[in-house]
């Protein structure tokens, strides 16, 4: 506004002078075309500026917590029975640029040892191919092979998004062996995981795959950076509340779930639509065919979709309506919640059927109990149950109620009774994943 008014103020200006009679009617005249070019060249530079800053903000393929993602929406009574009103906040995030600073200058007061393995959790989380990928500078090892994504392309801002993966419960939840937790039970192959084999587990299906073995200095780090989440680094961060590090609370915790849609098990997704709808909203971040865009010092900049760096075809969010739940809420980033329903389900349905590398282990998933498997897990990845009435369209992209009725049946168990559960192999560095 202060931009147009001295303009308007510039052109009144030459127009005043127009009307007094110049001493010299040629110089004067260039005068004024001088300065109306001059100011025209302005304008047009003003615009290009808002439209570089306006196209970059629309780039920035970080999903980030709002500001009300950390206010309770709504009044929450607590196993104790005490009462949070709404509005009340629950969460801050840890302080980590604070922390590195502190690292750095070695000002830290408290466990440095400690501090130095959270940066490096952290790290490993939001930069994943530099800290334990080819491009890390650390001398070790890497532990995978080619471009791998970061574990924050679904774990936004290191796992402290509400309904984006979030960390806020994942230690508590599944506990430490070494504390005594024995872990929670995976139906899918049928053995417990604590917080270190379920951080395992998600590396190797997603994300590269990745390896970070049960006991490794890369799964303490990880660790560490979990315990900030829940707990924070310094005083008034992570849960706010004691009763949210209990199981008695846990499913309490605002976005440390994503529920998946309502009436979904009646749905259908079309990969088609999925198709152009991905053109119009999701193709000027993750490239055609969900390329990603990669850069060789900082590894993915926006995710990809499918290939080699991709989730496997054994990772969680590949079941469609898994995977449309994410979507609907947290995309795009620059404007999460524009996709409805119908067209995330849409869209997940389109990325769901784009190539991407197998695992050997996916054909384990539900073998000792076929009946066990989700509905919408696509018949590619696990035990297809005998005398399974249902085509492999269906089972990938719905409707799911019928599936889901018919696994649950006598009909079902009868020609698929449970037996025990055995891998060939187990998931150790012995064990090539790639």
């Amino acid at each position: 506004m202060v931009f147009l008014q001295q303009s308007k103020r510039a052109d009144l200006i030459n127009s005043n002078s127009v009307n007094k009679p110049p001493s010299d009617p040629i110089a004067s005249k260039a005068r004024i075309t001088v300065d109306r070019t001059t100011m025209n060249t302005l304008k047009k530079l003003y615009c290009v500026v808002l439209l570089f800053f306006a196209a970059t903000a629309l780039a920035d393929p970080r999903i980030q917590a709002r500001p009300a993602d950390y206010l309770l929406s709504g009044s929450l009574v607590l196993s104790s029975g005490q009462v949070l009103p709404a509005g009340t906040r629950w969460y801050q995030a840890p302080d980590i640029e604070r922390l590195k600073h502190e690292v750095a200058d070695a000002s830290f007061r408290g466990d440095l040892t400690e501090a130095r393995r959270i940066v490096f959790g952290y790290d490993l989380i939001t930069n994943t191919y530099a800290t334990i990928g080819e491009g890390r500078q650390d001398g070790q090892p890497p532990l995978a092979q080619g471009k791998i994504m970061n574990c924050s392309s679904c774990h936004a801002q290191g796992g402290t998004v509400p309904f984006a993966y979030a960390f806020f419960r994942t230690l508590s939840f599944f506990g430490l062996r070494e504390q005594g937790d024995k872990g929670v039970y995976f139906e899918g192959l049928a053995y417990h995981r604590d917080a270190r084999t379920r951080a395992r587990d998600c590396g190797r299906e997603c994300g590269g795959p990745v390896m970070l073995t049960d006991n490794s200095y890369e799964m303490d780090g990880l660790i560490s950076w979990l315990k900030v989440v829940r707990d924070g680094i310094y005083p008034g961060e992570g849960l706010l509340f004691d009763a949210f590090k209990h199981k008695a609370d846990q499913a309490k915790i605002p976005g440390a779930q994503i529920p998946l849609f309502p009436k979904v098990m009646e749905m259908t997704s079309d990969p088609l639509s999925g198709k152009s709808i991905y053109d119009t909203h999701c193709l000027r971040c993750h490239e055609a065919k969900g390329a990603g865009q990669w850069s060789d010092s900082r590894g993915y900049l926006v995710p990809p979709l499918a290939g080699k760096g991709s989730f496997s075809q054994a990772g969680g969010p590949l079941m469609i309506p898994v995977g449309a739940a994410f979507i609907h809420r947290n995309m795009p980033p620059d404007n999460p919640g524009l996709l409805s329903q119908q067209e995330a389900l849409d869209v997940m349905g389109y990325v769901a059927s784009l190539p991407r590398p197998s695992v050997w282990w996916q054909d384990y998933f539900h073998r000792h109990n076929p009946c066990a498997r989700p509905a919408y897990l696509p018949l590619h990845v696990g035990t297809v149950p005998r005398e399974f009435p249902f085509s492999k369209q269906q089972a990938q992209f719905g409707p799911w109620q019928a599936i889901s009725d018919w696994l649950s049946s006598d009909a079902c168990k009868a020609s698929n009774p449970a037996i025990p559960a055995a891998l060939e192999w187990d998931f150790t560095t012995l064990t090539p994943i790639w």
